[in-house]
């Protein structure tokens, strides 16, 4: 992971995965959320229709109502057939019924939908007539159904118009009776009686459901209806007989039986994970709740399918990506390593190495500057070496020089007083008394100038008036012996703020306008010097000008003398700057500036 090439990979890949995952992840979800709207459209679509289905259905009932209590013949036939209350079985005994002159019996019959036919006289009698045998007379009813016909008339009775309802045979225990009901009144409103068509429950059945694939609910789906007492009105497709026995509490249902419409997914009377949409059903007294359904799980195979598509296309994308990322991060990084590898050399002091620029790009143009920087390090190295070189030479041929001078000042100057005094004692040993007196002044004279002559020589190697007069007064005591001993005439500027600056400092700048003078008696042929030495802001400033021969600095280069050199050198330990400037017949000029605490 140390490596760029590593980070590269990494970094790119991760990169491309994120966007990768994130378009995954949305698409994802976005065709899920399509899916989902999809199929809670489907799911409202299916209930619409069935619950259109079952209004329709219950319509009909309420027009079946209407026509047969308009129907004279049923009425005359309540008249013959039931003509009280007390003889029921003597008069159904005498009068059976004839479906070929009762029509509204072919009628009911015809519908296809209704089990029996229910009485309730007005002294709160009731009978029956089953339908599907017409040839039966009138039947007499359990105590519990006459007393169930009984509640619903109770709660009817003012009802003039047909209605729909549920009756409870059993004390509201066991299933219920779905009835289609109408009260009979005669021309003077008095009430005469009810009729009640029990509906079978097999034709709500029929309606609700369908074990078709092609209806839009696959295998899972269903649409049932559930009752107010949160028991099933229509048969389950995953139970038998579920009819009036399986009990469902789902959101969905207790949302409906509350008057809500809507859809959402919750677990369904199995506690399986389903999508649902909702709706009540009410129709005259009937208060249902129609639900449409399907598993989750299966209505969400195609976005799994999709799901799988995505996870399968996006690691072939990514193996994809991780290839062309690994062959360009390595295109990318190739010639950084080579860069890397030569700067190493470098670094180790090998330089000149140039490397072949092959891109255009950035890569190309570093490579290029590179290349530059190695030639120029090559030349500068080079140019250090040399110049190295040039100092240590400088630094011998100085401490030569430096041997040479003090050998011939001894040899030339305290080698003749020496061997003079030695001659002249030696004569003083024979000489007369007079004339060894004489000798011995003369000796001594000798041994004065002898040690004046070391003390100026000392004073060439080590200045004393420097350290005990100040840098001013040790530079104006060497212009005058110069001038004292050469024909030149040096004109002195000195304004300093101190007596005493650092040690290193005044014998460097000492040293400096020795071998500056001694350069100028050496080969400039002057007359006049300019010697300007002050102190501003906390920097020293030394100018130096002659009026020599001077000579062009294109043709003898800064470095090329070793006193130049030496100068320059000293500048640098101090951290000041030097600058030079000559013009062939004009002169000289040395300017220096050195920072001081």
């Amino acid at each position: 992971m140390g490596s760029i090439y590593r980070k590269l990979v990494v970094y790119f890949l991760m990169l491309n995965l994120l966007a990768i995952g994130s378009v995954g992840i949305y698409s994802y979800y976005k065709e899920k959320e399509a899916l989902l709207s999809r199929t809670f459209d489907q799911l409202i679509s299916v209930r619409i229709e069935k619950k259109n289905r079952i209004t329709g259905f219950f319509q009909q009932r309420v027009r079946d109502m209407k026509n047969v209590s308009e129907v004279f013949q049923l009425r005359r036939t309540l008249q013959q057939a039931i003509p009280t209350a007390k003889n029921v079985r003597k008069a159904s005994k005498k009068r059976p019924f004839s479906s070929g002159k009762n029509d509204w019996v072919n009628y009911l019959k015809n519908a296809g939908c209704y089990a029996r036919l229910f009485f309730l006289d007005s002294s709160k009698a009731a009978y029956c007539f089953d339908l599907n045998q017409p040839q039966k007379r009138f039947q007499s009813l359990k105590q519990k159904e006459i007393k169930g016909l009984q509640v619903v008339w109770q709660k009817q009775k003012n009802r003039r118009k047909p209605f729909i309802v549920e009756a409870f045979f059993n004390d509201k225990k066991g299933p219920s009776v779905l009835l289609a009901g109408k009260n009979l009144f005669s021309n003077s409103g008095r009430f005469e009686g009810m009729i009640a068509a029990e509906i079978k429950i097999g034709s709500i059945n029929k309606i609700m459901f369908e074990n078709n694939p092609n209806n839009g609910l696959n295998k899972t789906g269903e649409v049932y209806l559930v009752g107010s007492d949160n028991l099933m009105r229509s048969n389950s497709r995953f139970f038998k007989n579920a009819i009036y026995k399986t009990s469902v509490n789902t959101p969905g249902v207790l949302r409906a039986l509350h008057g809500i419409t809507g859809k959402d997914q919750f677990g369904d009377y199995r506690n399986i994970p389903v999508l649902s949409a909702y709706s009540p059903l009410n129709f005259s007294q009937i208060h249902w709740a129609v639900l449409a359904e399907i598993d989750t799980k299966e209505a969400m195979i195609p976005i799994y399918s999709i799901r799988d598509n995505i996870i399968y296309l996006s690691l072939l994308i990514a193996l994809i990506s991780a290839a062309i990322i690994t062959f360009l991060s390595k295109r990318f990084t190739d010639p950084l390593k080579k860069l890397k590898l030569e700067t190493t050399k470098i670094a180790d002091g090998e330089y000149g190495n140039i490397l072949k620029v092959s891109t255009k790009d950035e890569i190309g143009r570093l490579t290029q500057s590179f290349n530059k920087m190695s030639v120029r390090l090559k030349i500068q190295a080079d140019k250090l070496e040399k110049e190295k070189r040039l100092r240590l030479r400088s630094v011998l041929d100085t401490q030569e020089e430096e041997r040479q001078r003090l050998s011939r000042e001894l040899h030339d100057g305290l080698g003749p007083l020496l061997l003079t005094g030695k001659m002249k004692l030696e004569s003083a040993l024979t000489a007369k008394k007079e004339v060894m007196s004489a000798t011995m002044r003369e000796v001594m004279n000798l041994f004065s100038t002898t040690v004046q002559e070391i003390r100026n020589i000392t004073n060439n190697i080590n200045p004393s008036g420097l350290k005990e007069f100040g840098l001013a007064i040790a530079l104006q005591n060497y212009c005058n012996e110069v001038m004292e001993n050469h024909p030149v005439k040096i004109d002195v500027l000195i304004d300093l703020k101190k007596k005493h600056y650092p040690k290193k400092t005044e014998i460097y700048l000492f040293r400096i306008v020795q071998e500056a003078i001694n350069n100028i008696l050496k080969h400039a042929d002057a007359r006049e010097i300019h010697l300007n030495l002050e102190e501003i802001e906390r920097h020293l400033y030394f100018t130096l000008q002659d009026n020599g021969c001077g000579f062009d600095t294109n043709q003898q280069p800064f470095h090329g003398g070793n006193g130049l050199v030496n100068m320059k050198e000293r500048v640098n330990l101090l951290n000041g700057y030097f600058e030079l400037t000559s013009t062939p017949e004009k002169g000289t000029r040395i300017d220096i500036e050195i920072p001081v605490e």
